[in-house]
């Protein structure tokens, strides 16, 4: 059933039970932070919240000192599942589907094209910047006092998720960041930390894109996801903090990143231009957003290339 924010804040206000909340696998930081502001929201309601975040990911998030919100060992029967910035439940952790087909009641919050989770309630807002715009709107909508831990935690998930406000921002993505600012924190180590910084690995990845791109009606680079570098490096932080770098290059306009795992193929598209890269992801059994769009599938590398040169020649053509 798809709901409004004020139906949302009338559910959350009546859950009685425990509450899982959890984001997509290999988690980028809208997906960790919204799961973090929420749960700390709901834990102020006095809710029993358990937070989770795969192992290989909490690191990454160890600045906020949110540990008190995460468990692995989960032992509830009686709980509401609230999934969070994902829009299938292929997309959660695989040892996470179960507790969520097994939950009393199923809650969908995000910000993805083309829901397919079937969730008891589902808010899904697909023009806006993030999963994180969204839980500050619920926030906002119950007068809850957004501190300085809440408000790191949403600009930490807006920044990246809208590559440093570079695309899917509105005004009210602007008006809503001000708004956090405000709360004194620390946005220039945020930034630098939680976007702009790269490891060693990102970098060498970074230069093997770079020199390896391939170009017929647009651009990809296909990473041997068995092979170092590349198995160093998270697919999100692949997403996040790599992809982004090389669509600076000026003559790039439609941008795709395949990345090989021997049994499967996952890809990354962005766009610069007005070509709306989520209907080539749904091509290729993914989804996401106009300039920004993902895929997973078994296609061989060929059929992917012909598909996405198929789509962009008819674009090309006028169809």
């Amino acid at each position: 059933m798809n709901v409004d924010v004020e139906k949302i804040i009338d559910i959350i206000n009546s859950i009685s039970n425990d509450v899982i909340i959890c984001g997509h696998k290999n988690a980028d930081y809208d997906s960790m932070c919204s799961s973090l502001a929420l749960g700390y929201f709901l834990k102020q309601l006095n809710k029993n919240v358990i937070v989770y975040i795969e192992p290989e990911s909490i690191h990454k998030i160890k600045y906020f000192n949110c540990d008190y919100l995460l468990y692995s060992d989960i032992k509830t029967n009686d709980y509401t599942f609230i999934a969070v910035d994902l829009n299938r439940t292929s997309r959660l952790p695989s040892n996470m589907e179960k507790y969520y087909n097994d939950a009393n009641y199923t809650i969908n919050i995000d910000h993805h094209n083309g829901n397919t989770t079937n969730a008891n309630a589902i808010l899904s807002i697909p023009d806006i910047s993030s999963t994180c715009e969204i839980i500050y709107a619920i926030l906002k909508k119950m007068n809850f006092n957004i501190n300085k831990l809440i408000s790191e935690l949403l600009f930490t998930g807006i920044v990246s998720d809208t590559n440093l406000f570079s695309n899917n921002t509105s005004p009210e993505t602007h008006i809503i960041v001000s708004k956090l600012l405000k709360n004194k924190i620390d946005s220039e180590y945020i930034i630098n930390k939680f976007y702009l910084e790269k490891t060693q690995n990102e970098l060498e990845i970074i230069s093997y894109i770079i020199n390896n791109l391939r170009h017929e009606n647009f651009y990809y680079s296909v990473l041997d996801m068995n092979k170092e570098p590349f198995n160093l490096v998270s697919y999100s932080d692949i997403s996040k903090k790599c992809i982004p770098f090389i669509l600076n290059r000026e003559d790039i306009d439609v941008l795709m990143i395949i990345m090989d795992y021997g049994n499967k193929m996952k890809g990354e598209i962005r766009s610069k231009n007005d070509i709306d890269v989520s209907k080539i992801a749904s091509l290729l059994t993914g989804g996401g957003h106009t300039h920004a769009a993902g895929f997973a599938n078994k296609k061989k590398l060929n059929e992917i290339i012909t598909i996405t040169n198929n789509f962009l020649e008819d674009i090309n053509n006028g169809n």
